[in-house]
């Protein structure tokens, strides 16, 4: 009954439009029950319909239209005139390039047109926008508006808004002199920039800070030359970047000529180092330590200094600073070899050399792996077998004189003496 009714609704809709016989659509292949055409019987007649038109629809009998190029991407896609039964098709290739290619960037679709719109390109015939030129050249190259444009390509809105973002920093000025009308608001005084920087293209004890145009490309820019001179050149020993100021300043120095604070000398050795407040600094702002007092400074930053030569340049060299019989009251290790490596207390402190506030700590956290054990004998003389031999052992009363070892056997921990046992010949008598 369902074929019946299917056969009865399809002649109704489609009668002689298709051509073609219902009954011999149903009679072919009566085998193949895996064809939804010809397999009706327990399937929805209407559903059944809707598939059979579809199938007589794409048979070569529909007519062409403008179809997207789904197989050439995104990018490169454009519109063709063709039968497709895959993709929505469009009465013109405008529409389908509007319709399917819309937010295509390269604008690859409607480039292909035999007359592109009028509505998108601006000027003479380019984009909207402008985007640097990087197939050519870096100093012959400018922004261009060229269809299509390159997928990924920063845009800006001007031609001059594109050579300010892309072409910053090119010596050769192409780009800016490919404007119908080049700025003339940016240049100041006499042909220079707005801004000063850094003149790296000159050694550094005559260089200054210049406004020249065109500005190289990454360099740091400041608003006035005065503020250059302290960014750039605060550590210029000759003065030369202030000396080109129209009014150089003359509120800097104070005392006599020297800052109020001190810094080291790292130009000099470090046997013959002090510290400083001559003018002009030799570094920049931040680039080294700094104190309020030259004894601050000597105490910072020649802590162990062996000549002292930072502290003998102060007029009243300090007094207070030795400890007890001469030696630090913090530990450090001497570097000497491995072997004989211990920690000593002598003055001065070498600078960077790390300290512990005893012996102990200072042998445990840097001789710990010593296998001869030098540096905790130095601390405990019954610290292991290796500080000695039987002589020194028992006069130190470090061998065992108890059948039973008392552990810890070390005496700064707690321990007891005579705890040791190295297979020595212990005295008769006191076993």
């Amino acid at each position: 009954m369902k074929v019946l009714q299917a056969v009865l609704i399809a002649s109704t809709i489609v009668g002689n439009a298709t051509g073609m016989n219902f009954r011999g659509i149903l009679n072919k292949n009566a085998a193949a029950t895996s064809d939804p055409i010809t397999d009706l019987s327990d399937s929805d007649p209407i559903a059944d319909l809707e598939e059979t038109q579809r199938r007589l629809q794409c048979d070569g009998s529909q007519p062409a239209k403008w179809h997207p190029t789904y197989s050439a991407g995104w990018s490169s896609g454009y519109c063709r005139y063709t039968k497709d039964c895959n993709s929505p098709g469009y009465g013109s290739e405008l529409a389908c390039c509007k319709g399917a290619y819309s937010g295509q960037t390269s604008g690859y679709c409607l480039s292909r047109l035999p007359n592109p719109p009028t509505t998108s390109p601006t000027g003479t015939g380019g984009l909207g926008v402008y985007y640097p030129d990087y197939a050519t050249p870096w100093s012959d190259a400018y922004c261009i508006s060229d269809r299509p444009l390159p997928n990924g390509r920063p845009t800006y809105s001007s031609m001059l808004s594109c050579c300010k973002g892309a072409y910053a920093g090119q010596m050769s000025g192409k780009c800016l002199n490919m404007l119908p009308s080049p700025p003339t608001s940016s240049p100041t005084k006499a042909g220079g920039l707005d801004v000063y920087y850094a003149d790296y293209a000159t050694a550094w004890s005559d260089a200054g800070c210049i406004n020249d145009a065109p500005m190289p490309s990454g360099r740091p820019t400041y608003a006035t030359q005065l503020a250059c001179c302290k960014g750039a050149y605060a550590g210029q020993m000759s003065g030369k970047c202030l000396s080109m100021l129209p009014s150089p300043p003359t509120t800097s120095p104070t005392g006599t000529g020297g800052y109020d604070f001190y810094s080291p000398d790292y130009e000099s050795p470090w046997d013959r180092a002090t510290c400083k407040n001559e003018r002009p600094l030799p570094f920049a702002t931040g680039g080294r330590p700094t104190y309020s007092t030259q004894l601050a400074c000597c105490k910072g930053a020649y802590a162990g200094q062996q000549s002292g030569a930072c502290l003998a340049s102060l007029p009243s060299p300090p007094t207070q600073s030795p400890t007890t019989a001469g030696g630090l009251d913090a530990y450090y290790p001497n570097y000497l070899p491995w072997a004989v490596g211990t920690c000593i207390n002598e003055r001065p402190l070498p600078n960077g050399r790390p300290s512990y506030s005893s012996k102990e700590a200072c042998c445990k956290g840097n001789y710990g792996s010593q296998t001869n054990n030098y540096c905790m004998c130095q601390v405990d003389p019954c610290y292991s077998c290796n500080c000695g031999d039987a002589t020194f052992l028992q006069a130190n009363d470090c061998l065992r004189n108890n059948p039973v070892p008392v552990w810890p056997i070390s005496p700064n921990t707690g321990a007891q003496k005579g705890s040791l046992d190295c297979g020595f010949n212990e005295d008769p008598g006191r076993v």
